[in-house]
């Protein structure tokens, strides 16, 4: 039963990050079905439905968050959810000595999507606009395309952040690694 609770642990780490730990029901499944391509919509739709009436998943408003009572746990490299699994696990029971405390009044922050706008990320940041122009120019992209490409990276694998995303996007257009290190270990 542990071994269950924590693939919907990694499942749920993975769906509800940092920034949108409120989601409604049509991204939740379209993240695991086009963003992740863990199951088809159906799939997704179905397991979301047994996530919500199991207590796994909980209803706000008009949006979805993961159980207070459970812990995260976050996925390691490759992981990927096993479907048969996760529809055969029972009700959640929260862990003994963990109180779960409703909120009153809790205000959610929603956006109208999880794509990543100018307003989310600080792009004036010093450091960062150094890193983007140093990345396109010699990737030779223009810089709303390293932009749109790290956001894109950022997206897919989850909860990272867009310097990292950026990163991998400079590693994988065969960048100087260390003169990316300086410009972000540099003031």
């Amino acid at each position: 039963m542990e071994e269950l609770s924590n693939e919907i642990s990694k499942l749920l780490f993975s769906t509800f990050t940092d920034g949108f730990p409120f989601l409604n029901k049509d991204e939740i499944i379209r993240i695991w079905s086009l963003d992740f391509q863990w199951f088809n919509p159906d799939d997704s739709m179905l397991l979301f439905s047994h996530l919500l009436d199991n207590k796994w998943i909980i209803k706000s408003n008009n949006y979805f968050s993961y159980n207070p009572g459970l812990i995260l746990i976050q996925p390691p490299l490759s992981w990927n959810p096993n479907l048969n699994d996760i529809l055969n696990i029972s009700e959640f029971n929260k862990p003994s000595g963990i109180k779960v405390i409703p909120l009153e009044n809790e205000e959610i922050i929603t956006s109208e999507s999880t794509h990543l706008g100018k307003d989310d990320v600080n792009y004036n940041n010093e450091k960062m606009i150094k890193l983007l122009n140093y990345v396109s120019k010699k990737s030779e992209l223009s810089k709303r395309e390293v932009i749109r490409r790290s956001e894109r990276k950022k997206m897919a694998l989850g909860p990272i952040s867009l310097w990292m995303a950026v990163c991998l996007l400079a590693r994988e257009q065969g960048l100087d690694m260390n003169k990316i290190i300086d410009i972000i270990d540099n003031n």
